[in-house]
């Protein structure tokens, strides 16, 4: 299937202004014309690609986050045994992932005053429940019973702990040190995971 090469071209300069504007606020406070105008294209094209300036900008990070999420499950898959050192890798990897995007996940996951939380906050502990529960399917978890509650509260335990930590560690004096965020992450993940990872 050929991708539209117009359809295209909106989607990049789409992507590219809900960044910018996620980087000034954050992104509940941005507008649909906003991110059109910053475009260059009409409000009925925002409306081809987004149904909001929440949903574009999810729909733009999520393509970095399913990426992470696949190199992980696959590196675990072909070497299981050495869970740890891709776990970290992987974590390195997130962590960068944030980093490159500083400025909106400082607006997104620091903002507090917004009661029905982050829409980022909600992505990034999101991004880690599914891996995780992608993770342990795929080494033969029960997907009903009480073990499957077990391993699905486990899961979203670790990703609203993630975003909580991520919001936590953005929040501290520069510089930012990846390999003492991924030590931090690391060391909260419970250990159930790792023996998941290795069954």
């Amino acid at each position: 299937m050929t991708t539209d090469p117009r359809f295209a071209r909106s989607a990049d300069s789409l992507a590219d202004a809900v960044l910018a504007l996620a980087a000034e606020r954050p992104i509940e406070r941005v507008t649909v014309t906003e991110v059109a105008r910053l475009a260059g294209v009409t409000r009925a094209t925002f409306y081809n690609h987004a149904t909001s300036p929440a949903a574009l900008l999810a729909q733009v990070l999520e393509r970095e986050l399913d990426e992470i999420r696949a190199d992980f499950l696959g590196q675990v898959a072909a070497d299981p045994g050495g869970v740890e050192q891709i776990w970290r890798a992987s974590e390195l990897v997130l962590v960068g992932h944030v980093l490159a995007h500083q400025a909106v996940y400082r607006q997104g996951l620091t903002a507090a005053d917004d009661p029905r939380g982050s829409v980022l906050a909600t992505l990034v502990a999101n991004h880690v429940e599914v891996s995780l529960g992608a993770l342990a399917r795929s080494h033969g978890m029960p997907e009903a019973g009480p073990e499957a509650t077990r391993v699905a509260m486990a899961a979203a335990f670790v990703g609203q702990g993630t975003a909580g930590a991520l919001r936590a560690w953005l929040n501290t004096p520069a510089p930012l040190d990846p390999d003492e965020a991924v030590d931090a992450l690391l060391s909260l993940i419970p250990p159930m995971w790792f023996a998941v990872a290795r069954a």
